[in-house]
C-alpha cells in the first residue's frame, strides 16, 4: 500500500466518526458551526484557485458574503441570503471599479463562489426540514463517499479507457463503474432502513453516484482552467476540502429535492 492510499484511509477513519456524530446527534449550533466552518474552507480554497488577491479586502468579502448564503439557509431563508448577498457584492465592485477597475477581472469568480460552494453546500441545512432529516443526510454522504472510493480504486486498479481525458485524464470508463457499482451495493444494503421502496433507494443511489462525478468533473475543468493539481493540503491523500467535496456539493441538492419528492407523496 502506498502513502497515499495509507493516507486516505488514515484520514477517513478520524473523519468518518465524527461526521457521523455530528450529523446525526450534534446538537444544532454544532452543527450549523460544521457547516459554516466547511463553507468558509472551500470558498477560501475556491478562491484560491481563481487566484483572488489575499492582500486586499476582495478575498474576506467573498468569504464573507458566501457565509450570508449559509446562515440565509440555516433561518430557512437561502433565497433572501442569495439575494442580498449579490447585491452587496455588486456594491463592491461599482465601489471598486473607481479606484481599482482591475478588480472587476474576479467578478464571475466571486460571483460563482456565492453558488459553488455556498448554495449548493447550504442545503445540508434544507434536509432538518425532512422527516428523518438528520439520518438522509447522512445516507446521502455514504453513497456519494462510496461512489467516490469506488471510482478511487476501481480506476487506480483496472482503469484503461480514458472517460474524459481533455477534462481529466485519469478518470476512466472502469472508475464510473466503480463509482456507480458501490453507491448501488451501498443502496441495496440500506434500502431495508430507509422510508421508500427499495427500487426508489437504488434509483436514487444511482443518480447520486452520477451527480457526484459530475461534481468531480466540473471541479476538474475549474483546475484545469486555473492550472492547478489540487484545492489544497488539508486532507492527507485527498488534497483539498474542495477536493473532498466537490461530488457532494453536486449530490446535496439533488438527494434533498428527491427525497422531499418522494417523502411528499
Amino acid at each position: 500500500m502506498d502513502k497515499t492510499h495509507r493516507n486516505r484511509i488514515l484520514t477517513a477513519l478520524v473523519a468518518l466518526p465524527i461526521l457521523i456524530w455530528i450529523i446525526l446527534w450534534a446538537p444544532f449550533f454544532i452543527f450549523t458551526s460544521f457547516v459554516f466552518l466547511i463553507g468558509f474552507l472551500a470558498s477560501f480554497e475556491h478562491c484560491r484557485l481563481w487566484k483572488v488577491p489575499h492582500d486586499g479586502l476582495l478575498f474576506l468579502y467573498t468569504l464573507f458574503l458566501s457565509l450570508i448564503v449559509l446562515v440565509a439557509y440555516a433561518i430557512k431563508s437561502p433565497v433572501f441570503g442569495l439575494t442580498l448577498a449579490f447585491f452587496f457584492l455588486a456594491i463592491y465592485f461599482i465601489w471598486a471599479y473607481g479606484y481599482k477597475p482591475e478588480l472587476a477581472s474576479f467578478l464571475p469568480a466571486t460571483s460563482l463562489n456565492l453558488v459553488y460552494p455556498a448554495l449548493l453546500l447550504g442545503h445540508a441545512f434544507s434536509f432538518l426540514s425532512l422527516p428523518q432529516g438528520r439520518f438522509l443526510l447522512l445516507w446521502t454522504l455514504l453513497i456519494v463517499f462510496a461512489s467516490d472510493t469506488g471510482a478511487f480504486y476501481i480506476g487506480c486498479n483496472f482503469g484503461k479507457h480514458k472517460l474524459y481525458p481533455a477534462v481529466s485524464p485519469k478518470k476512466s470508463w472502469e472508475g464510473l463503474g466503480g463509482a456507480l457499482g458501490a453507491a448501488v451495493i451501498l443502496g441495496v444494503i440500506t434500502a431495508y432502513f430507509l422510508p421508500i421502496s427499495p427500487f426508489k433507494t437504488v434509483f436514487l443511489a444511482f443518480m447520486l453516484a452520477l451527480t457526484e462525478q459530475t461534481g468531480d468533473f466540473f471541479e476538474s475543468v475549474i483546475k484545469r482552467h486555473v492550472g492547478c493539481k489540487d484545492s489544497g493540503q488539508i486532507l492527507p491523500g485527498h488534497g483539498g476540502l474542495l477536493d473532498r467535496i466537490d461530488g457532494v456539493l453536486f449530490a446535496l441538492p439533488v438527494s434533498y429535492y428527491c427525497w422531499q419528492w418522494f417523502l411528499g407523496k
